[in-house]
């Protein structure tokens, strides 16, 4: 019989396994940090329980991993049933080339370098900061503002003067702006080899619809209510643009018996109605009500004066009905130049894509997670969409560096041969 080596101890027999002992207290600890970090953004109350649950978990956690205590003895099966080892014969093993059924391929085959991603960070990090100073001269007459609001991310600034300028705002802004851009960047590098493609109507749903009628929304109501203008929440507006570009892409792509024109027009309406939905969402999770984003997208035609958030908040039958015109004409027309264009439009290559959906994404999401806490007031002086267009403008010319960049091949995981 061969012979079957046991991990022996002193209080162990050959027919049992030394485990750790089942606990729930890192489910606890997990549990409590959750509610530390969710105290902080929003009730100290919350964050108090957590602190108080994670300790209770730690010291029972602790206690449990004592010596004589964090450990059992699982018996063993009986030895007919435990694995035995192959009986040997004579013979020859065959070879394995590339290619061939074994062989151990590791996927993908090539990809850029992980450096590529960082210096694309970089570059990104450099281009990017130009509309944000374009912005801040246009809007305040000082390149200090947008970089005053940058480090307004991480310090509460208060009734600071944001024109003007602070070298201590300065260097924290700067600090923020390159460690961000490195991450990101770094980021970039690791996840664009293993993104997959993305179909085209997508790509260009997720980045044409939201460019363009948050454009045409956006110049609009600057026009007509540039005091409305300050009460729209720019990035749940933009998710609602995101929605209503990846639904009509997907109707789109789900029609192709019918044309082009009509599939596009079909699209539209499908996303004019699902879109809606961020919108209300916002105004419930908000407490301004459903009526607050309709009578919000009414002015972006009508002039509507120096009206209070109370008259926002309720409903008006006119604004209404401008509201649904205006909501059903732009999907109806987005929806006939999607159906139009789309066939005309090249491929995008999938970093270029996920370079431009996935970083304004990320970035935005962090930014104004943490500047809603720190200076939830700030938060609301940023002109987001000039701010997501710095976004775009990173993740682009990180996916260009990318792709410009030299791939790398991957060794195979084995020789070709059997061990």
């Amino acid at each position: 019989m061969p012979h079957e080596p046991h991990a022996h101890s002193s209080n162990q027999s050959p027919d049992s396994v030394e485990m750790p002992r089942p606990t729930i207290w890192p489910m606890v600890l997990s549990l409590g940090l959750l509610l530390t970090g969710l105290g902080v953004a929003t009730n100290l109350a919350i964050a108090v329980s957590g602190a108080l649950l994670f300790t209770i978990a730690l010291v029972g956690w602790i206690a449990q991993l004592l010596p004589g205590r964090g450990h059992m003895h699982e018996p063993r099966v009986a030895p007919e049933q435990r694995p035995q080892l192959p009986a040997g014969a004579v013979g020859a093993v065959g070879q394995l080339g590339t290619g061939m059924p074994g062989y151990r391929l590791r996927l993908p085959l090539d990809m850029h370098p992980v450096s590529s991603g960082v210096i694309g960070g970089m570059v990104g990090g450099v281009l990017m900061p130009i509309p944000a100073l374009i912005y801040g001269w246009i809007a305040k007459h000082s390149f200090s503002y947008p970089v005053n609001l940058l480090a307004g991310m991480v310090l509460p600034l208060g009734d600071r003067d944001l024109t003007q300028f602070d070298l201590g705002l300065f260097v924290l802004a700067v600090f923020i702006h390159i460690t961000m851009c490195l991450v990101i960047g770094l980021l970039y590098g690791v996840l664009m080899p293993t993104l997959p493609e993305i179909p085209r109507p997508m790509a260009w749903g997720g980045l044409l619809m939201p460019l363009l009628w948050t454009a045409v929304s956006f110049s609009s109501m600057s026009l007509v209510n540039p005091l409305m203008q300050a009460r729209v929440d720019w990035p749940w507006f933009i998710v609602s643009q995101f929605l209503f570009g990846i639904v009509a892409a997907l109707a789109v792509m789900s029609l192709k018996r019918l044309p082009p024109i009509p599939a596009g027009i079909t699209g539209g309406f499908i996303g004019g109605i699902v879109m809606a939905l961020p919108a209300m969402l916002w105004g419930q999770a908000t407490g301004r009500g459903i009526w607050y984003p309709v009578n919000l997208l009414a002015g972006m035609v009508t002039n509507m004066g120096e009206v209070s958030d109370n008259d926002l908040r309720q409903f008006h039958a006119n604004w209404l009905i401008a509201a649904l015109a205006i909501h059903a004409g732009m999907s109806l027309v987005f929806g006939l130049l999607y159906g139009s264009l789309l066939p005309k439009l090249p491929p995008i290559p999938a970093p270029m894509a996920w370079g431009g959906l996935l970083m304004p994404l990320i970035w935005t999401g962090v930014s104004y997670s943490l500047m809603g806490v720190v200076n939830r007031k700030l938060a609301e002086d940023v002109d987001w969409p000039w701010f997501i267009v710095s976004q775009f403008i990173f993740g682009v010319a990180a996916a260009v560096v990318v792709v410009n960049s030299e791939k790398i091949a991957i060794a195979p995981a084995g020789t070709g041969r059997p061990a």
